[in-house]
């Protein structure tokens, strides 16, 4: 049920081309509360290369985090770390991390446990940037991933989770709104049945440090 685009990616090295690696997972960048890609579930091939704050180049492995990143044509600062012969982001698309915070990356809701150049992607994985701008908050900034599946009688269910901390969880009570207007709360366990009328689009409207949904269309 989800309206999936794909971004294919080379990388031009100093001497030679480096393909893209074909790799399905999709990807969202959010910042400030509003997604600043990806808004619809987009499918990014990773690239096989990236650049780091000083120039330098440095080959990725196949299907990589950061690779995705890379594979977009989002502005980027990668910081390499050579004790870790790694890199992390401190900036996308403009927004920085400051100093009490950092990017984050989830992989299907969770925090990941390792690098954006360590971690490798399956096709089926969701991944969503999310920039913490404090290391001690408790409480967000959170970003909603919303999904919704077919059930062969024209209904359509619709579920949502919620992800900031180091795992989702489900986003009960959160409104539900289908070509702009609300159909209803989501339900405790974060799902809630509809049979929509003709072509629509959902998505959950932002609140305070709840914010930018994930867009569907059906």
């Amino acid at each position: 049920m989800r309206t999936r685009h794909l971004l294919v990616a080379a990388v031009i090295g100093a001497a030679a081309i480096i393909p893209a690696t074909a790799n399905a997972a999709t990807l969202r960048v959010v910042s400030d509360g509003q997604n600043v890609f990806g808004a619809t579930a987009t499918d990014v091939t990773s690239a096989r290369s990236y650049m780091d704050s000083k120039g330098k180049r440095h080959v990725l492995k196949a299907a990589s985090a950061m690779g995705q990143i890379v594979g977009t044509d989002l502005a980027y600062t990668a910081v390499f770390d050579a004790s870790y012969n790694a890199a992390y982001l401190t900036r996308i698309v403009g927004a920085s991390a400051p100093t009490t915070g950092y990017w984050a990356f989830f992989v299907n809701g969770a925090l990941s446990m390792t690098g954006a150049t360590d971690t490798t992607l399956k096709a089926t994985d969701e991944v969503v940037w999310l920039v913490d701008s404090d290391y001690s908050a408790k409480n967000g900034p959170y970003a909603y991933n919303l999904d919704a599946k077919a059930n062969g009688d024209g209904t359509v269910t619709f579920s949502a989770t919620r992800i900031g901390g180091t795992k989702a969880i489900v986003a009960g009570g959160a409104p539900l709104q289908i070509n702009g207007a609300k159909v209803g709360n989501l339900a405790a366990d974060g799902t809630l049945t509809i049979t929509p009328s003709g072509a629509w689009t959902a998505q959950i409207p932002a609140k305070g440090r709840i914010a930018a949904s994930e867009t569907l269309a059906g």
